[in-house]
């Protein structure tokens, strides 16, 4: 065995064929003095048992850096599972921990969760963000864009907790190149598709109540002839919840969330106005009721006359509906509810009659319901209505935000000015001439 000048004892293991390092170290929690063996290099040469002294000196000076003796054998995947349980999980909403959950464990632990924390390098990480910008998503289809830069981010937030405490030394992401954001085209329905999405639903709510009507029709006879009862379900309110929930999202600009948490006490029937004060949050830990993010997001909505009036006529349903059920019916005081008052679960709705009114009026699967509100907001500045008006009503923080999200609307919008200005300043030069 030959010693560095105290750096450690390097000498040849036999039967694990390679170099080992014993090196003395204080423990930093107690004082006390440690011995720990590292693994060198696997050439029995001079330099196989050089480079493995410089291995055992860098870990001393690491060591002597405040880092943690046992650090070497913390996993990334381990270390994504204490940072997002310890560090995150407490702090943020729960839908936001279900993103830093989402990219972490879904795209970066199945491909680099077994490697040593300290030995990932920016190479892999590199590699990685590549490979999911091409490949990373269901069918081999690559992630957006936004997808892989958020998962960067998150990434990186997570070694920059292992340096403070104390597990790491630099972080590898910092070394990669930011991922360039791509922004998706926003899709939105033109004017006759959005009036022919409302009819489309409207008509579904009128159908449903007949086929309701004939049931229960079906059941008086049934109970007149037999003396049995038959309980028939009363699923045609949902019909007109899906109607309503299309109707304010093209009408108010709101977000999914902020409809599906909808309570009558934040509505204002008569006068028509809606007040924006919580959201629906849909996690994979359940169900539950948050407030706004921020302060521009809990606002007031005035609607439409039209709007307000459907909003009354539905409210009556309801209140039906509300009365004949009793104590069935749920005491959630919901605007937009499923058969018994509940909360409407927002992937049923989706599914069962959402994506179904699409394909009837002819638009594409891919349309998704938050397009709605970018509808709104786009017809709205089509129409002229000022940006900063079209931003508090829809809760954006800066107008810049809506400037930057409608920015495909300028260029209509300046045509229709030119339209506007047409002749006005050349009146009496055009008489003259």
């Amino acid at each position: 065995m030959a010693r560095a000048k105290g750096d450690g004892t390097v000498y040849w293991d036999k039967k694990r064929d390679c170099w080992f390092v014993r090196v003395t170290y204080r423990d930093p929690k107690t004082g006390e003095p440690r011995r720990k063996k590292i693994k060198g290099a696997e050439e029995e040469t001079a330099k196989g048992k050089s480079v493995s002294l410089k291995i055992g000196q860098r870990w001393l000076e690491d060591i002597e850096k405040g880092m943690l003796p046992d650090a070497e054998k913390i996993t990334l995947g381990d270390w994504i599972d204490t940072w997002l349980r310890e560090y995150i999980k407490p702090n943020v909403r729960v839908k936001s921990y279900d993103k830093y959950e989402g990219c972490l464990v879904q795209y970066v632990k199945p491909k680099l969760g077994h490697m040593h924390l300290r030995q990932v390098r920016e190479m892999h990480l590199t590699t990685l963000f590549n490979e999911l910008l091409a490949s990373g998503g269901k069918k081999g289809i690559g992630l957006s864009t936004s997808t892989v830069k958020a998962t960067r981010r998150y990434l990186s937030m997570c070694l920059e907790q292992a340096i403070k405490s104390d597990i790491l030394l630099k972080n590898p992401v910092k070394r990669t190149k930011p991922i360039k954001l791509v922004k998706a085209e926003i899709k939105i329905l033109t004017e006759a598709e959005a009036e022919n999405l409302i009819a489309a639903a409207f008509k579904a709510a009128k159908e449903a109540d007949q086929e309701y009507s004939l049931r229960a029709a079906k059941a008086a006879g049934q109970l007149n002839r037999t003396g049995k009862c038959v309980q028939i379900p009363m699923s045609n309110i949902v019909y007109h919840s899906a109607y309503m929930a299309i109707l304010l999202a093209l009408g108010t600009g709101m977000r999914l969330g902020e409809i599906f948490g909808l309570s009558w006490d934040a509505v204002d029937v008569k006068k028509g106005i809606i007040y924006v004060k919580r959201a629906l949050v849909t996690s994979r830990a359940g169900v539950n009721f948050e407030d706004p993010k921020t302060k521009a997001s809990r606002r007031q909505i005035p609607l439409s006359t039209d709007v307000a009036m459907q909003l009354q006529k539905y409210k009556k349903l309801q209140d039906w509906r509300k009365n004949l059920l009793g104590d069935k019916w749920s005491t959630l005081n919901l605007v937009i509810t499923g058969e018994f008052g509940g909360v409407f679960n927002t992937s049923n709705f989706t599914s069962r009659y959402f994506k179904p009114l699409l394909k009837k009026i002819g638009v594409p699967d891919s349309f998704k319901f938050h397009d709605l509100r970018h509808t709104h907001a786009t017809l709205l500045l089509l129409k002229g209505i000022a940006v900063k008006v079209v931003s508090e009503r829809l809760g954006h923080s800066t107008v810049a935000m809506t400037q930057d999200t409608y920015a495909h609307v300028l260029p209509e919008m300046q045509a229709e000015v030119v339209k506007v200005l047409e002749g006005v300043f050349t009146k009496q030069i055009n008489t003259h001439s």
